[in-house]
C-alpha cells in the first residue's frame, strides 16, 4: 500500500469515526430515542441449560496396558502408535529359545515316561497270569502293578510339566486382549524384560470407541441435574460440531477444587461419535434441563432495565422514533430466548439496540432477572464458572 493510499485510509476512518460521536450526540441533544437494531416476537423453543465444561475419558476397560510375564530379551516389535489391532493379534515377542529348549526336553520326558508305562502295561497281564497259575510269587505281581502306577503318573507329570513350559511359551508372545489403535508403545527391541511381581508395560491399546465425559456441576446446580436429561457439547477440533449425549449418572461423592465443590456427572459417548474425539479433549457443554415447545418468545436481547423494570421496547412501524414501552410477564428463561407469558403478542417488532433518550450509547440486554442497576440499563446476567475441569454456568 502507497503512502497516499494509507493516508486516504486514515482519513476515511476518522470521518467515519467523528459521524458516528456525531450521530450519537445529536440523539442525545434532541431527547429522541433511536432504535438500531430490532427482532420479532415469535414461536419457538425455549430451553434452560447448564453451561459447564467436561473433559473426554476412556470407558473403564477401554485402554489397556499389555505387559509381559516372561523374563527375556524383546525379540520383535510389531506395532507403533497409531496401528489398528485385533483381539488376540501378536504386538511384541519376547526371545524364547531357552525355554523351547527346555520345552523340547520335556517332550523328551513325556515320550520316555509314556514308554515306560506302556512296558508296564504289556507285561502286567504277563505277570497276572503267571501268579494265578502258581508258577509266580504273589510279591512279583504286586511289584509289576507298583510299577506300572508309578510309570503312569511319571507320564501324567511329564506331561503337565510340558504344558507348564507351553504356558510359558505363550508370555513370550504379547497378544492385544482388545480391538483397539496403539495408543503408547514404551518398549524396543534389544530390551530386556525381568518378570517381577509387577508386570511391565510394554504396549497400550486404546479401543477409541469406548469413550465417556465427565461434567463437573457446581453444587448450586447439581439438584437440577438428574439421569437422562440430554447433553449437547463442542470440542475445539471441530468447532462446526454438536455432538448429543445424555446423563448417565451424578457421582454421589463431592470433588473439591480450589475450594469449590463439584460433583461428577457422567456421559456416555455414542460409539460413531466417539471415533471423531480423542481422551482429554475439553468440552464446551450445555445440560438441558427444560424444554417448552411452540412458545411465543422474545430475544433475550429485547430484554432491558430501565427504572428497576425490565422493559421492552415494541416498534411501531408507523413511528419507529417513538417505540412503545412494555413490561411483559415471562416464563422460562433460556440463553437466547425467553418465554413470553403476558403483555406482547405474536410478530411484534422488538427493540434488539436502543439509544434512549438522554444517553450517550446503546442500552445493554440482559436475561431475565439480571440486573447492573447502573444508569437503568440491562446487564449481563451473572452466573459460576470455574476453569479446567470447570463449573456449571447457569443458563437461566
Amino acid at each position: 500500500m502507497t503512502r497516499k493510499k494509507l493516508l486516504y485510509l486514515i482519513l476515511a476512518v476518522v470521518l467515519l469515526a467523528g459521524g458516528g460521536y456525531y450521530y450519537v450526540k445529536k440523539s442525545k441533544a434532541t431527547g429522541e430515542t433511536k432504535v438500531l437494531a430490532t427482532a420479532k416476537v415469535e414461536r419457538g423453543e425455549v430451553r434452560r441449560v447448564l453451561e459447564a465444561t467436561g473433559i473426554i475419558k476412556a470407558q473403564v476397560g477401554a485402554s489397556v496396558k499389555i505387559g509381559a510375564r516372561a523374563t527375556g530379551t524383546i525379540s520383535r516389535v510389531f506395532v507403533r502408535v497409531g496401528d489398528a489391532v485385533k483381539k488376540g493379534q501378536v504386538v511384541a515377542e519376547i526371545d524364547a529359545r531357552e525355554l523351547m529348549a527346555q520345552r523340547a526336553e520335556a517332550e523328551a520326558r513325556v515320550r520316555l515316561a509314556d514308554a515306560k508305562a506302556q512296558f508296564t502295561g504289556i507285561t502286567l497281564p504277563r505277570h497276572e497270569s503267571l501268579t494265578k497259575q502258581g508258577m509266580q510269587a504273589q510279591s512279583i505281581l504286586d511289584e509289576t502293578r507298583q510299577n506300572h502306577k508309578i510309570a503312569k503318573a511319571d507320564a501324567a507329570a511329564a506331561r503337565a510339566a510340558m504344558q507348564t513350559l507351553d504356558v510359558r511359551l505363550s508370555y513370550t508372545k504379547i497378544v492385544s486382549p482388545i480391538n483397539g489403535v496403539v495408543s503408547q508403545v514404551t518398549a524396543q527391541e534389544g530390551e530386556t524384560i525381568v518378570a517381577g511381581l509387577q508386570v511391565a508395560n510394554l504396549v497400550t491399546v486404546l479401543d477409541p470407541t469406548r469413550l465417556e465425559m465427565w461434567i463437573y456441576v457446581d453444587e448450586t446446580d447439581v439438584g437440577r441435574v438428574s439421569q437422562g436429561l440430554p447433553v449437547e457439547f463442542r470440542v475445539d477440533s471441530q468447532p462446526s460440531r454438536t455432538f448429543n449425549g445424555q446423563i448417565d449418572r451424578v457421582y454421589p461423592e463431592p470433588e473439591i477444587r480450589d475450594n469449590i465443590v463439584y460433583y461428577k456427572a457422567l456421559v456416555t459417548v455414542d460409539p460413531e461419535q466417539a471415533l471423531l474425539l480423542r481422551p482429554e479433549m475439553t468440552t464446551q457443554c450445555r445440560v438441558v434441563v427444560e424444554t417448552r415447545q411452540n412458545v411465543l418468545t422474545v430475544p433475550n436481547q429485547a430484554l432491558k432495565w430501565v427504572g428497576g423494570k425490565q422493559t421492552v421496547f415494541v416498534v411501531d412501524p408507523a413511528a419507529p422514533a417513538k417505540p412503545r414501552q412494555v413490561q411483559p410477564k415471562l416464563g422460562l428463561p433460556g440463553l437466547e430466548q425467553s418465554e413470553v407469558l403476558e403483555g406482547l403478542n405474536e410478530g411484534d417488532e422488538v427493540a434488539t439496540q436502543i439509544v434512549l433518550s438522554g444517553q450517550d450509547k446503546p442500552a445493554e440486554s440482559g436475561k431475565p432477572g439480571a440486573q447492573n442497576g447502573k444508569n437503568g440499563q440491562a446487564g449481563p446476567s451473572g452466573g459460576s464458572s470455574g476453569g479446567r475441569p470447570g463449573g456449571a454456568k447457569k443458563g437461566g
